[in-house]
């Protein structure tokens, strides 16, 4: 595409310029701004909010010129209606955009990020959901894999291996392993508190939604981009959509009364669930790390991350993708803006500054410059691993779907399945029919 081609253009002419400058170079303080500079930073990501403030302090230290203030609003729509009426009230200078609908939707916002050396440390194809066919506009945030969380050593202790869960059968045979010891109270002994193999927080539409739909779209589109060009929905994968949505239900502790899933959110399935071993498994991501840490860091260094299975069209791969990019307010003065885009340098491409983006904020990166600084915790070590093997995905295909249809439409009608409410043809139905309505208006 006039798109792909001529970011390989600028990215080939970034990279010449990183290598006259020498590679191994500290691109952390480019800005030359001498006068007192204020940035303003609105961003969703709820985990990593201490880690970024982390790197505003190193910066400020470099800079006593640059103040920035930050404020973090939770992820999904709570997030975009939020940017919203930021912008009307007073404007961030670097905010989130999460693909091709933001970059419509705030086109006259974005400023041009063409000429940033990061660009050359990306995969050729990762910025593609972020560019207009003529500028880059966003920066990737990091790089994500979801699936089934599970306490590895748990299922260990009930004789089920990882390896023999990386199927959709041999997930379900681990789990019905699983759920009868807890039922017999085999496990009482060692985990006290362990009530059901799952939870499954389905009174939050972006994880019925956006990743449980994801892996269905992803056997329809390739990107987002191919999303947010589609007119119609296909969902091929429609009946595995319901699979797994089953799947996960019945190895809860509502699984006779799926309509109480409806009131479960996301706080009580982790910090309240996962993270102290109340349950042995959940539907997330490498994100959740700086959470479980938080609350028991041995725990975390018990997880590990199942693929998310497609029943009838994939198995063993992991969704991953760039789930949201850095943006820097087109409308902001010059000097903002450099020291914005300096910022971002400083953030993901300074030796000090990688150190935090790792070890803090446990991000896995999309950027190939970082050696042998590499995650630690089992959940982006496999999202790395995953990536390195190419066993992965299109994880962040539903971002291409029409504003909001992910959420207020499928997760919307996923809860009305659960509570019994709608059978699943209408789900189905209403997914197809409002994709296509939307998408024409």
């Amino acid at each position: 595409m006039k798109g792909k081609k001529l970011l390989s253009i600028v990215m080939a002419g970034t990279l010449c310029a990183t290598a006259l400058a020498g590679c191994g170079s500290d691109n952390s303080s480019t800005t030359s701004a001498s006068k007192n500079v204020k940035l303003s930073i609105f961003q969703f990501k709820v985990e990593a909010k201490d880690a970024f403030q982390k790197v505003i302090n190193a910066y400020e230290q470099k800079h006593p010129n640059v103040k920035i203030n930050m404020e973090t609003v939770g992820g999904g729509s709570d997030y975009n209606a939020a940017l919203k009426t930021k912008m009307q009230s007073d404007p961030p200078t670097i905010f989130n955009i999460g693909g091709p609908q933001d970059v419509k939707d705030w086109n006259s916002k974005l400023e041009d990020l063409s000429d940033q050396k990061w660009i050359s440390h990306l995969p050729a194809d990762s910025l593609m959901d972020v560019t207009d066919g003529k500028k880059v506009l966003g920066m990737p945030f990091d790089l994500e894999g979801y699936g089934f969380v599970i306490n590895r050593k748990m299922f260990e202790d009930a004789g089920v291996s990882y390896q023999s869960m990386l199927t959709y059968d041999g997930m379900k045979k681990g789990f019905d392993t699983l759920k009868e010891k807890i039922a017999k109270g085999e496990m009482k002994a060692k985990y006290p508190q362990l009530e059901a193999v799952m939870a499954y927080p389905a009174k939050e539409t972006w994880v019925i939604g956006d990743h449980d739909v994801g892996p269905a779209l992803a056997q329809d589109f390739k990107s987002a981009k191919e999303a947010f060009q589609a007119k119609e929905l296909p969902l091929k994968a429609a009946n595995a959509y319901k699979q797994m949505v089953d799947f996960q239900a019945s190895y809860t502790k509502y699984a006779n009364d799926k309509g109480q899933l409806n009131s479960i959110d996301y706080s009580p399935s982790l910090e309240g669930g996962l993270a102290i071993e109340r349950v042995a498994a959940i539907q997330q991501g490498n994100w959740i790390a700086p959470s479980v840490a938080n609350v028991d860091n041995s725990v975390l260094q018990k997880l590990d991350l199942l693929p998310y299975p497609v029943p009838g069209f994939s198995d063993g791969r992991w969704p991953v993708g760039v789930p949201m990019y850095w943006a820097v307010n087109k409308t902001a003065d010059a000097e903002q803006k450099a020291a914005a885009k300096d910022f971002l340098n400083f953030m993901y491409q300074s030796d000090e500054g990688k150190k935090i983006i790792i070890n803090d904020a446990k991000f896995a990166v999309a950027f190939d410059n970082y050696g042998s600084l590499q995650p630690s915790d089992p959940l982006n070590k496999r999202v790395m691993q995953a990536v390195k093997e190419k066993k992965t995905m299109p994880g962040w295909v539903y971002a291409g779907a029409p504003a909001s249809w992910s959420g207020k439409v499928a997760g919307a009608h996923v809860q009305k399945y659960l509570s019994g409410q709608e059978n699943w043809d209408q789900v189905v139905k209403a997914c197809k029919d409002q994709w296509k309505s939307m998408r024409a208006s």
